[in-house]
């Protein structure tokens, strides 16, 4: 009997760049960076995650987005389980060259099915997102509200992809930019 796998992790196509790029930054270009994941940094992503990254999770993929040649911002997506099925998220995050860390600025959701769709995709759920770095827990049920009762479990997906993303981009930056 042969049995099949669907790791669900951090694959993702970003689906608008163009529209994401000009109504969250106002930009007028993106590239595409991919950071690898060494083993130094994958121990470093679980530890601050508390948990393993995804068997797929060998690399990630980041857009500096810029406007005029200046960099503005970065983009990354992550495609989270969420309680009927995939969530792709997408993540905004402010970044300072002055050493500071990455913030949220924007959080989207570009596909999902679950049955809180509306709340899930609401401007009151996906704000609560906004300003958050690393540092903050983001769990739900603690520090932010689910987007529906019921939809809790997919509401932590969400807020699992933007502090996995938040943190990967902190470990990895560094290394690969």
């Amino acid at each position: 009997m042969m049995m099949l796998f669907l790791v669900i992790g951090s694959l993702c196509v970003w689906r608008f760049p163009d529209r994401d790029i000009k109504e969250i930054f106002d930009g007028d270009a993106y590239r595409t960076v991919f950071l690898r994941v060494s083993k130094e940094s994958q121990a470093a992503i679980e530890r601050r995650l508390g948990q393993k990254l995804d068997a797929d999770e060998t690399e990630f993929k980041f857009y500096p987005v810029s406007r005029k040649g200046k960099q503005i911002g970065v983009v990354s997506t992550h495609l989270s389980k969420g309680q009927y099925g995939a969530i792709e998220v997408v993540v905004a995050l402010l970044v300072d060259s002055a050493g500071k860390a990455p913030r949220v600025k924007s959080v989207r959701i570009q596909r999902d099915r679950e049955k809180a769709r509306a709340a899930l995709r609401s401007e009151k759920f996906l704000s609560q997102f906004v300003k958050k770095t690393s540092s903050d827990s983001l769990k739900v049920g603690v520090d932010l509200i689910p987007a529906a009762k019921g939809a809790e479990k997919s509401s932590q997906a969400v807020a699992s992809a933007v502090r996995k993303l938040l943190v990967a981009y902190e470990e990895l930056a560094g290394e690969g930019q």
